[in-house]
This record gives structure tokens, sequence and C-alpha cells, in this order.
């Protein structure tokens, strides 16, 4: 009975995704989760919020896992799983909070502290979470990012490569953190690529392949090419070296100024 149900909840998760992105004058917007048809920890988002800006969100939840089961609801491959239920409650509630409080801020590094306050009131707890959010001004490119653990952050253009530091705690870590947020001017046609994964199953090659990847396109193909185009390839390489792992699951999302 647990697997039918499971089931229903996973695709009910799925179904919170966004479904489409908005149709902006000066931003571009995308976004992909992999769930492997199960509950999971990993979730990303966006919003529409007042004096033209746009909240983004990549997240992802680690739980302590369970006392030994035997369900097989529990294991896949023979690998012992976290508690699917418990993880998705987490990403639930990390995900409505950080909506919530971007409505009433303009920096990043405000909204994750205040969501670490509202959620995590015991940092004996045994659930985390890794979060990315930026704020990002619709019409002149302005942009407010927070990181919160170990998700991945990158500008990129024609000619540079930036990955921003995730040298802070995760949610859950610390309730009194308070996050810094970098502050910076989005160029005509650059790219914030905003990814959230399990750190412990990420491969080590996996961003250098990934800024390979960007590397090798010139600048006509980097003018041209879309939040979508930018997305594909993180989204690519990341399957390509996850593939195999049961336990592999991302969030992406990318902006990109017109």
């Amino acid at each position: 009975m647990a697997g039918p149900l499971l089931s229903a909840a996973a695709d009910r998760q799925q179904e919170q995704l966004p479904a489409f992105a908005p149709l902006l004058e000066e931003v571009e917007l995308d976004g992909w989760s992999s769930h492997q048809r199960m509950l999971s920890g990993n979730f990303h988002d966006w919003m529409l919020l007042d004096g033209g800006r746009v909240l983004v969100m990549v997240g992802h939840v680690a739980t302590a896992s369970p006392a030994r089961r035997d369900d097989a609801a529990w294991r896949v491959d023979g690998v012992e799983l976290c508690d699917p239920i418990e993880t998705a409650l987490i990403a639930q509630a990390a995900w409505t909070a950080v909506r919530a409080h971007a409505l009433h801020t303009d920096d990043a590094g405000r909204v994750l502290s205040l969501a670490a306050r509202t959620l995590w009131t015991n940092p004996a707890m045994s659930q985390q979470a890794a979060v990315a959010v930026a704020l990002v001004d619709a019409v002149g490119g302005s942009a407010s990012l927070a990181i919160a653990g170990d998700c991945l952050a990158w500008r990129v253009r024609a000619a540079t490569w930036e990955q921003f530091p995730c040298d802070e705690p995760p949610l859950g870590a610390e309730t009194h953190f308070a996050y810094s947020a970098h502050e910076f001017a989005m160029s005509l046609r650059e790219r914030l690529l905003l990814v959230a994964d399990h750190p412990a199953h990420r491969p080590a090659k996996f961003v250098p392949s990934v800024a390979a990847e960007f590397s090798t396109h010139g600048a006509e193909s980097h003018r041209r090419m879309t939040a979508s185009d930018a997305l594909s390839i993180v989204r690519h390489r990341y399957e390509r070296e996850t593939a195999g792992d049961v336990l592999a699951s991302a969030s992406i999302v990318a902006v990109r100024r017109r």
C-alpha cells in the first residue's frame, strides 16, 4: 500500500512545480527538477513580486536516515533512503517560507535568515535544507543572491564564468545565522544558473565539466543562448555524470537577461 501512496504523493509534488515560465520583456526563466518518480527533497520555483522583481529559487532537503526498516519503499537497489515523506514535507515548508518572506524584502540573505528562523526553532533537528535564492529586477537587471548550504550558483557571460561561494550553513544548521547577499547587476545576455542537489552524490568533475561545456561556445553562441539552452547544458551534464545513481536528484533554474 505504501508504494501507491508514495507514488500518488510524488505525482502531487511534481504538479506543484511551476508548469510554465512567465513571459517577461527583459528576463527569461526556465527550471527543471528530477524526482525520478519518487518523493524528493528537491524543488525549484519562481514568483513575480511587486516593483517588477522576480524571485527564483532551488533547494534540496536532507534528513537523517531512518532506523533500520524492512519496507522495500525505503530501499532502491539495496541503498537505504531517507524518509521520503519527511523530506518532502520539509521541502514544502522551506519553499513556502521563502516565498512568504520574499514579499517583504529586497535582500536575498534576509529571506534565508527569516526562513531559517521560521522553520528551524531547534538547530539540533536532523533536517537541513540547502537553498539558493535570487531576487532579480526584471527591468533594470539588478540582483540579490544568497546561498544556504551546498547549492551551486554561476554567472555565465560570453567571456567570463563566475561561481559564487557556497560557504554558509544550510538552513537548519544555525537558527539565527545571518545569511549574506551577493549584490550585482546582470548584463545583457547574461545567464544566472542555480543548482541544488545532494553534495554527497555530486561527482567531483561535475562543475568543471559544465564550465568546459560553456567555454566551447563562441561569443555569438552565447549571445543567442536562451535560458532554456543554458539549463539544458547543465542538465545534460548532470544526468551524464550521475547515470546509474539511484539517489541523484537535482533542481535547476536559469535566468537570462535579454
